[in-house]
């Protein structure tokens, strides 16, 4: 009975041809949009990736002996660079090799510490060039020579407010000069150069269009952030030094990097598309490049912030893809074992600012209060590099929109939602960070001095 039973339900529950065909035609149309879908993403990445405008010269891969010119013009011509240590001098010419529109020259062989003026020509016909178009190749590496940083932090919505940072910077330093040296050396991102989804024409409005007065003359690095990893146009722009070009040790990609300049080591991370792996290669790569540099001072950028109550939410798992966690407890590891000084991130778009911090990998509640090493603002460090002497932390995002947050990390000793951007002064065993707001006012301001030798060996707890 029961055998019957089942051969009947069987029978029922058994799919009839219409059946199969009705599958088949869901599974056929499912494909189809998922095709089309695929297909229209791409269409728009390749279309976000061009524009066919005038782009500025912007400096690229500076070091002491080498730079990278970069630009753009509206139609395919054989352009030419010359530059001298005067502004009519043309010891160096280089041709390109071909026509286009896209220019990048590699000039090589230079003298440290050395103004260059440049010139650059399109078809014979000059281009740009004349007093304003100038660069300074880098110090020799591990000299004490002085060291101004700008950093802007999330800089790419177009628009008054990125300009009235960018005017209130500019309005500083001009305040606040440095004897016998230029208003800045080097320009750096915090990543999101580009909203909202990172195209060409995005670049181009809220980077290079805002900034390029001073990217003619400041070697710009920038971080890869969330949102310029929407399309396709950050490393077709960009021009970084994967085999060591600027010092460091070669990385073999774009996507993270190091930098010597003066006595400071500056390190590029990806925390976007790496650090999701214990065995990543990024974090191959920078235990070797952290053990392998001898400069005084170790300074690294990325765009996702270990600790953050801004606009984001570090404790907060699922926020950002669980970034902040792989950066807390994969990279800080690594960084405070070899002594780093101060990492600075984006992406919260507020100023957040820490103590002297160590050895704290977890979310907030479980900070243990020995993580905090110093309250500052004046923070004491010895002068040779040890294991866990601890880093300050910076937030910088904030350049081009301030959001309001909670604002209660316990870490930070400074929050707030405030327009602005960070100068850095290194002199010696001195870092000095400002925070500027976009009516150049200083809203916070902290030091670190490197003197005397602690032989006390630090391990986390």
């Amino acid at each position: 009975m029961k055998y019957k039973v089942w051969t009947k339900a069987g029978a029922v529950l058994k799919p009839a041809r219409h059946h199969y065909m009705t599958l088949g035609m869901v599974l056929f149309i499912a494909a189809l949009m998922l095709t089309i879908t695929v297909l229209a993403r791409l269409v728009m990445l390749y279309q976000g990736s061009i524009y066919n405008g005038v782009r500025e010269p912007y400096l690229q891969s500076l070091s002491t002996d080498s730079v990278v010119i970069r630009w753009q013009s509206a139609e395919a011509v054989k352009s030419r660079v010359t530059l001298g240590t005067t502004i009519n001098a043309d010891d160096i010419s280089l041709n390109a090799q071909r026509a286009t529109d896209k220019h990048e020259i590699r000039i090589e062989n230079l003298k440290p510490s050395t103004r260059y003026y440049y010139r650059l020509y399109h078809n014979q016909q000059q281009f740009r060039g004349g007093q304003d178009y100038w660069f300074e190749t880098a110090p020799v590496v591990a000299s004490d020579d002085p060291v101004r940083l700008w950093v802007i932090g999330d800089p790419g919505r177009a628009g008054e407010n990125i300009e009235s940072v960018r005017d209130a910077m500019m309005e500083w330093v001009d305040d606040n000069p440095r004897p016998g040296q230029s208003k800045l050396n080097l320009i750096i991102s915090t990543g999101d150069n580009a909203y909202p989804d990172g195209t060409n024409e995005e670049f181009q409005e809220g980077l290079f269009d805002v900034h390029h007065q001073l990217f003619k003359n400041y070697a710009f690095w920038p971080v890869y952030g969330n949102h310029d990893a929407k399309g396709w146009s950050f490393f077709k722009l960009f021009t970084l030094p994967k085999q060591a070009e600027a010092g460091g040790l070669s990385s073999g990609t774009e996507q993270y990097y190091s930098v010597d300049y003066a006595s400071v080591h500056m390190i590029f991370l990806d925390t976007n598309d790496a650090a999701n792996t214990s065995d990543d290669e990024m974090l191959d790569w920078l235990k070797k490049d952290l053990t392998a540099t001898k400069q005084r001072w170790i300074m690294v950028f990325m765009h996702h912030p270990p600790y953050t109550r801004g606009s984001h939410n570090s404790d907060a798992p699922r926020d950002s893809g669980n970034r902040m966690f792989n950066v807390r407890q994969r990279i800080l590891p690594l960084l405070e074992q070899a002594g780093v000084d101060m990492v600075i991130t984006g992406h919260s778009h507020s100023y957040e600012r820490s103590y002297l911090i160590d050895c704290h990998y977890g979310v907030s509640a479980l900070l243990n209060d020995s993580s905090i090493l110093q309250q500052g603002p004046h923070f004491i460090k010895p002068e040779n590099r040890a294991p866990h002497q601890g880093a300050v932390y910076a937030v910088v995002g904030s350049s081009s929109s301030a959001i309001k947050g909670r604002f209660n990390h316990p870490v930070m000793a400074v929050s707030e939602a405030t327009l602005g951007s960070m100068i850095i002064d290194i002199t010696a065993n001195k870092l000095s960070a400002r925070f500027i707001n976009n009516w150049a006012e200083v809203t916070d301001q902290f030091d670190i001095t490197k003197t005397g030798i602690n032989n006390e060996k630090r391990l986390c707890q």
